[in-house]
């Protein structure tokens, strides 16, 4: 006589947890990729567009500039300025210009964000859901 084990007994809902963990594991790749993607900020002088990197490497790197834009405000330093480099090249900027850089990543970032928190609570993630017409 055969002796089922029960352990190994997978259930349609078991099977569909691990669908759905796979779904939602698909759009925070597609969100972290879109999000590493980058944008065009135009200092509107002399210096121009320029494309500002966003991977998470690049990411660490806007801390550090941003603690030091940061700080340089609270001294009352509107002067000085901070050598960064862009995918377009280098460029110093100022504290304040730093924190206009900062509301337009937002600007970048946010909807992006937005996008993956209603894909991930719908009830049935799009199979396309890396189609454009899912993300801003």
């Amino acid at each position: 006589m055969a002796t089922i084990d029960l352990s190994k007994l997978v259930t349609a809902g078991m099977k569909t947890a691990q669908t759905r963990q796979a779904q939602t594991a698909a759009v925070i790749a597609e969100r972290e990729r879109r999000l590493a993607a980058g944008f065009d900020y135009d200092f509107e002088d002399t210096r121009g567009v320029h494309r500002i990197a966003t991977s998470e490497q690049d990411m660490r790197g806007w801390d550090e500039v941003t603690k030091i834009a940061s700080a340089m405000i609270a001294l009352g330093d509107h002067i000085s300025t901070i050598d960064i480099v862009t995918e377009t090249g280098p460029v110093p900027v100022k504290a304040i210009e730093w924190q206009r850089v900062l509301v337009a990543a937002a600007a970048f970032r946010q909807p992006i964000w937005a996008a993956s928190f209603a894909l991930q609570a719908t009830e049935r993630i799009p199979a396309d859901m890396t189609d454009d017409r899912h993300w801003p």
